[in-house]
């Protein structure tokens, strides 16, 4: 697939990032930061996979962010006390059940404590059945 070329978004995002970082602004940079990937996701793409470091290192870095992300810790923290209560639930019943959170931050969440090696995303059907990882979600 071809996109148009993201240097600018990257140089925009890489910039954004940093600002809201160094202000404290984690909203801020949470969302650059997912601006920032999709921009890397994209120009790999149109240069046939060959800025896959580039690509792997802005991921780890926004996965390292996440963990400090306060909003991450308390989702995470509620999902983990939910699945050990659960155990086998899935991503669309936890939309309800945690529904202070919403459906985007309940994503993101889980996927990053997936990431994390917090809980285990079992693809069912079309969602994800939900588990502890083996480390007991510490």
């Amino acid at each position: 697939m071809q996109f148009p070329d993201r240097s600018d978004s990257i140089a925009f995002y890489t910039d954004l990032v940093r600002r809201s970082r160094a202000s404290g602004d984690i909203s801020a940079a949470r969302t650059a930061y997912a601006a920032l990937t999709e921009s890397w996701k994209q120009q790999n793409l149109s240069c046939g996979g060959a800025l896959q470091s580039e690509l792997d290192a802005v991921r780890r870095e926004y996965s390292e962010f996440v963990k400090t992300d306060p909003y991450y810790q308390e989702f995470r923290d509620a999902a983990i006390q939910l699945v050990r209560q659960r155990p086998g639930i899935l991503q669309t019943e936890i939309y309800g059940v945690l529904s202070a959170f919403p459906k985007e931050d309940v994503q993101y969440g889980l996927y990053f404590a997936a990431d994390h090696g917090v809980i285990v995303r079992t693809k069912k059907g079309r969602t994800y059945e939900l588990s502890l990882a083996a480390n007991g979600g510490t």
